[in-house]
């Protein structure tokens, strides 16, 4: 699945832990994009979700169809089926479009000026159209359009601080590591896993671990928290998946979203010893992502030449924490993008810088 940072219509809704986070898509829509530079995008290296967000082309002409009678032909705006009662609608800044439909068979139909018209797949409802992505091919002698900046600064709320242990007294008898009586003492930070999903339409979340369901909540707590915990202690070795599956308020027109999250008893530590790329800047032409992987993270700072680009404390559903990087008004030569990852307290870490040199040709 996939944290952490991208503006949006729809409040944040993301799924946090405390040693590990997954952000996942801030709108549930589906995305109207360039097929060119997608292709040329995903072929660097970028992930599908990078390459669609840089490619988005906002202002296309979606328009919903109904299989009637051996056709497909458009619904009524005022169609009681549809929410919301828009047809055709524009693509928003961010390239997004969707629709929540009742009974029958479905698809979106785009057009866009200097563009061939697309359709999408066939969506049979009820249900909410959501990952309809739909690509469109340029007409000869369109230019391709300008790359987006997918970065984001937003502001995000602190950590909460890890609570301090309890003091023991010492025991009256230190075992010895031969000591056939006693377990071996564990070395792993056994800390419970916090998932959290948070965003004013939420209606319900209900969680799973491993495909069983552990909690369902239909109310949020005071600090408008749809929550569970994971004891550590309770897992058996090896990977793990918590899933959250979220439920929103009619009135967010917004179908429900799967949000995972991999844990272990005993997580790895991993920690980036450079910045890195996707695609690769090779000579700093494109907008790239710059991104680490690391664990026990606390947040990480992004500088492109010194000057703060952003942060991220949310990894993606690849364990990565980064930032968009558009070189576009850089001067030619040489530049440095550095990441400050700065760990949680009590991870016994020690904060490090990491650095990503390329060169602008032209």
């Amino acid at each position: 699945m996939g944290l952490s940072a991208f503006p949006h219509l729809f409040p944040r809704v993301a799924l946090f832990a405390t040693l590990a986070a997954l952000a996942v898509p801030q709108v549930a829509s589906a995305t109207v994009y360039d097929q060119a530079m997608y292709d040329q995008l995903v072929s660097d290296g970028s992930s599908a979700k990078e390459a669609r967000c840089v490619s988005a082309l906002p202002g296309a002409r979606v328009s919903l169809e109904r299989y009637v009678d051996g056709y497909f032909v458009s619904v009524a705006f005022d169609d009681s089926g549809i929410d919301p009662n828009t047809n055709p609608q524009e693509t928003d800044e961010d390239g997004n479009y969707s629709w929540e439909i009742g009974d029958g068979d479905y698809r979106v139909s785009v057009t866009k000026t200097g563009y061939w018209r697309a359709f999408s797949g066939i969506v049979q409802g009820p249900g909410a159209i959501i990952d309809q992505h739909v690509g469109l091919k340029r007409r000869p002698g369109t230019p391709p359009p300008e790359p987006r900046d997918c970065s984001t600064d937003e502001p995000q709320p602190e950590p909460e601080p890890t609570p301090e242990p309890e003091p023991t007294d010492p025991p009256d008898h230190q075992p010895k590591d031969n000591d056939p009586d006693v377990a071996p003492q564990n070395t792993c930070l056994l800390r419970p896993v916090n998932a959290r999903v948070r965003g004013s339409s939420v209606r319900a979340v209900v969680f799973t671990l491993d495909g069983r369901v552990i909690r369902r909540v239909s109310r949020p707590d005071k600090d408008g928290v749809f929550g569970v915990t994971v004891e550590r202690t309770t897992l058996p070795r090896g990977k793990h998946v918590l899933r959250a599956k979220v439920m929103f308020v009619r009135s967010a027109h917004r179908g429900a979203e799967i949000l995972r999250l991999a844990i272990r008893r005993c997580p790895e530590r991993v920690s980036s010893k450079v910045v890195k790329a996707s695609p690769h800047a090779r000579c700093g032409g494109r907008t790239f992502f710059a991104w680490v992987r690391a664990n026990r993270v606390r947040r990480v700072y992004f500088r492109l030449d010194g000057r703060r680009i952003g942060s991220d404390r949310v990894a993606d559903w690849q364990g990565r924490y980064g930032v968009m990087v558009n070189p576009a008004r850089l001067r030619k030569g040489r530049h440095v993008v550095t990441a400050r990852i700065e760990f949680l307290r009590g991870s016994d870490l020690e904060h490090r810088t990491v650095r990503l040199r390329f060169r602008k040709c032209a």
